[in-house]
């Protein structure tokens, strides 16, 4: 059985990286740089790539973890008869030469704390992606030597090993206080042992050298962090393991065909510099102090567009600046657990990516900002971005998924032009420098365009591409790349629609359109932490915490993030670790931080909208609420559905805002039994939002003002409710709304008392919520409780689902899927519709539920009538 993900931690010497797995073992490792062909690869098949490894014998247990502050790795193993510690490290020395590589040297520090162990140590390289069987020649007393081709490794050790074949392996076994040391030599023609002591001079270096560079930028914003300190300082450590020295490039990950499902073909090779995944994990790093990598990757991306005979970016490069990214795929391995194809290089690199140049732009706005000496030498190349921008902003493309496919107009794209002329003009007058012709007006007309056609009346949502309901997760990078405000509504709105739609458990999928290959991936780490930074910035500090949170959870206790999770599973996937994961949340915690600041200094008032004072002293009863909510269902509504405009011109809205008021003098602790408080909470429930509706003046959309079922609202004696607080916290048992995590009502909150458990799920149907897909307007009465539901559930079902019995399928309301209230299952939400539906449709979906594919509306955010001018 193959390690999971969050079994490894990395090390790395800015040119290489290797895994290192839990039980001991070096099951990733590429030579010399990260991108080059493999030496050990058994993270990918266990068989035939290769590994070195040094593990107890018999039973044992493992932790994993890292020295403070650095990237040098310890597992500390226990046995029945004792337990030691085994350290890994790769030196980091000076360049050797003109061309600043390094040489690689890796070094395994053995200590044994108690007792004795008995270790088996193996090594068992295979060069060029196990392709190649290296030749081994013995060294006794000294170590190992593998050779193929004009490629050598040599392994340097005390302990003694057997060569069969192209395998070394010996078991040693040591007393309480006894050392060993292996040494890792790329390119040595043979062993050279190290002395103990000067072992542990180099790891003292290294220690030095990783936390040198970690405090170096004197922010001290560590403290600030609280709880998401220790996951800040891995992200930053991780990202400098994966800068390539010296031409200040940066890997998206350390890895290639880690799968984004298990067993399924999505697995590519991320072991290159991607423009916008380096820029933004530069952007990052600057954020918190570390300026010298953003300005070396500006200067090396500078060169190339200047070289560059069409003035345009590839959407990445080789580390050492090569454009050459050929895929293809290696057939003799078998993949991680089996997830076939391995692919080598990639051939998105052939793509046309125009949001690239937006987050360069970001990088070098944020440098210039701090050292205007290098604006000379940079600004040529910052201007050809931006030209080129102003130039193809119009040309569709395939964007920062790569889906591939047709290219089409992506939204995402068009914002990051957009950002490329923005911060090219701040930078021009930053500078004191003319702008290019014409960016400005380039730069408006993507705003209006990406308002007018990327943005979806009926989802309430900037869209993925332009006149599409399709959803996307990088609309979060709208308002943290300065496009839209983050408390601008359509924003509020965009964030409330992706987590309904793409959340599961929190956690965020990029997209759920059809991307043209079979299956389908986990949620995107990077998502979600960009929803993290939008909570925090929204005022969300809590919820965003707590995601947070869930977020290191996923991490582990190394904190170490791969590209993706699967919340089923609770299983990270996809490379690892993954640049774009740890710099977003860098950003995130960051974010949040300084929003709990904000949040000391300026307490947030309570937003409740609340109905105008009674004109009469008398409370409205719940029969009261019942007969004004029958007198809006007879006289202003159209097939059940309410006519707001109607509404508001017979004067209803100042009826309902005096019956709601009045409710400061009723007790609902005068409500008894279930039926008397669900008619009445679910009643009041629709008048808030209709009143709520009307009183804040909405033409198009319920989603104009943010947060509207947080807004509409009313008091009941010295308690305030909201809509949500009234369906989610009463009449749901307290349970969060769709996509959120925390209930209305924290725990002590004295209005508890009122929810309602067990919860009916037929409430869900009988709850008007003012939107065209909303259940219609439903009266409740205790006497006529039970059927009244059912009714308004069959009701709702014959409108808005389609029961396909020959093709076997159910296309339900929207409402099934973001609640699980009518089961969690497809199988139980089967058996739950079955219920409502006519007698033949019942029996044969009973019969054979799981026979049945389901399928969700489209839901309609917009007004059901819309008001009268």
């Amino acid at each position: 059985m193959s390690n999971s993900i969050s079994d490894y931690g990395i090390i790395g010497n800015l040119q290489s990286v290797a895994l290192v797995g839990r039980d001991g073992a070096i099951d990733w490792l590429c030579l010399p740089h990260i991108d080059s062909p493999s030496v050990f690869a058994a993270i990918l098949d266990k068989e035939r790539g290769g590994t070195f490894s040094v593990t107890p014998e018999g039973e044992w247990d493992s932790t994993l973890s890292y020295l403070d502050d650095s990237n040098v790795l310890t597992a500390r193993f226990r046995t029945r008869s004792g337990s030691c510690t085994l350290t890994d490290f790769l030196t980091l020395p000076e360049p050797k030469g003109e061309d600043g590589l390094r040489d690689f040297v890796l070094l395994r520090l053995i200590k044994v704390d108690r007792g004795h162990v008995r270790l088996r140590v193996r090594f068992s390289p295979r060069f060029d992606y196990g392709r190649v069987i290296p030749h081994l020649t013995p060294h006794p007393g000294r170590g190992v030597v593998a050779r193929a081709g004009s490629d050598t490794l040599a392994l340097s050790c005390t302990g003694g090993l057997s060569v069969t074949g192209g395998d070394a392996e010996g078991v040693w076994e040591l007393q309480q206080g006894e050392r060993a040391v292996l040494r890792l030599h790329f390119g040595a023609s043979e062993p050279d042992p190290l002395a103990e002591g000067r072992a542990e001079h180099l790891l003292v270096e290294t220690l030095s050298f990783w936390r040198d560079w970690l405090h170096k930028s004197g922010t001290g914003f560590f403290n600030e962090l609280g709880p998401h300190r220790v996951p800040v300082i891995r992200s930053l450590l991780v990202l400098k393991l994966l800068c390539f020295e010296p031409q200040g490039t940066m890997a998206a990950a350390a890895t290639t065909s880690l799968p984004e499902e298990i067993g399924g073909v999505r697995n590519w090779d991320y072991r290159y510099s991607w423009v916008r995944d380096t820029a933004m994990a530069l952007t990052a790093l600057f954020e918190v102090g570390h300026f010298e990598e953003v300005q070396s990757y500006l200067g090396w991306l500078e060169e190339v567009i200047l070289k560059s005979s069409r003035n345009e970016l590839q959407v990445m490069y080789r580390m050492d600046g090569s454009g050459t990214l050929d895929e293809y795929e290696l057939p003799h391995l078998q993949g991680y657990r089996g997830s076939a194809p391995v692919r080598i290089g990639n051939q998105a690199a052939e793509q046309k990516q125009f949001s690239i140049y937006g987050h360069v732009l970001i990088a070098a706005h944020l440098a210039l900002s701090r050292d205007r000496d290098s604006a000379p030498r940079m600004w040529q190349g910052l201007s050809l971005m931006c030209d080129f921008a102003r130039d193809h902003w119009r040309e569709a493309d395939w964007s920062i998924w790569e889906i591939r496919g047709e290219p089409r107009h992506y939204v995402h794209s068009k914002v990051m032009c957009w950002v490329t002329l923005d911060r090219g003009l701040r930078i021009s007058r930053h500078l004191g420098l003319p702008p290019g012709e014409g960016w400005d007006e380039a730069r408006d007309g993507i705003a209006g365009e990406v308002h007018s056609r990327g943005w979806s009346a009926t989802r309430q949502a900037f869209t993925m591409w332009y006149d599409s309901d399709t959803l996307d997760g990088s609309a979060l990078l709208m308002s943290i790349s300065d496009f839209i405000p983050f408390d601008d509504p359509r924003m509020i709105a965009t964030v409330e629609a992706l987590r309904m739609d793409l959340g599961e458990e929190g956690f965020l999928y990029r997209y759920r359109a059809d991307d043209g290959l079979p299956g389908r991936d986990g949620t995107f780490l990077a998502c979600t932490l960009w929803l993290i930074t939008n909570l925090a910035k929204q005022g969300e500090i809590e919820e965003a915490d707590l995601l947070l949170g869930r977020v290191d959870q996923v991490g582990g206790h190394l904190h170490l993030l791969a590209e993706e999770y699967d919340p089923t599973w609770q299983e990270q996937l996809g490379n690892f670790p993954q640049a774009f994961s740890h710099e977003a949340y860098i950003v995130a915690a960051t974010s949040l931080a300084n929003a709990r600041a904000d949040e000391r200094r300026r307490p947030q008032p309570s937003e409740l909208l609340l109905p105008d004072a009674p004109h009469g002293p008398a409370a409205a009863t719940p029969e009261d609420l019942a007969a004004l909510l029958a007198e809006v269902a007879r006289d202003h509504a159209r097939e059940g559905y309410p006519d707001f405009g109607g509404l508001a011109a017979s004067g209803m809205r100042e009826k309902i805002a005096g019956a709601l008021a009045s409710l400061t003098s009723f007790d609902p602790e005068t409500l008894a039994g279930i039926p008397e408080r669900t008619s009445f909470w679910c009643n009041l429930h629709t008048l808030v939002v209709i009143h709520g509706v009307l009183a804040l003046g909405l033409r198009v959309s319920v989603k104009e003002v943010p947060r509207f079922y947080r807004r509409a609202g009313c008091r009941i004696g010295v308690e305030e409710f909201s809509a949500e607080a009234i369906l989610h916290g009463i009449l749901r048992g307290n349970r969060p709304a769709p996509g959120w995590l925390l209930p209305p009502f924290p725990p002590g909150d004295p209005r508890l008392r009122h929810s309602i458990r067990p919860s009916d799920p037929r409430v869900l149907f009988a709850a008007c919520t003012g939107t065209v897909s909303s259940p219609p307007v439903t009266v409740l009465t205790p006497a006529t409780l039970d059927a009244a539901l059912s009714h308004a559930l069959r009701h709702y079902l014959a409108r808005q689902a389609r029961l396909d019995l020959a093709g076997r399928k159910l296309t339900l309301p929207r409402i099934f899927k973001w609640y699980d209230d009518p089961g969690r299952s497809a199988h139980d939400v089967a058996v739950f519709v079955a219920g409502y539906t006519d007698a033949a449709t019942a029996r044969e979906i009973r019969e054979h539920p799981e026979s049945f594919e389901l399928e969700y509306a489209e839901y309609d955010w917009r007004l059901q009538a819309p008001p009268r001018a």
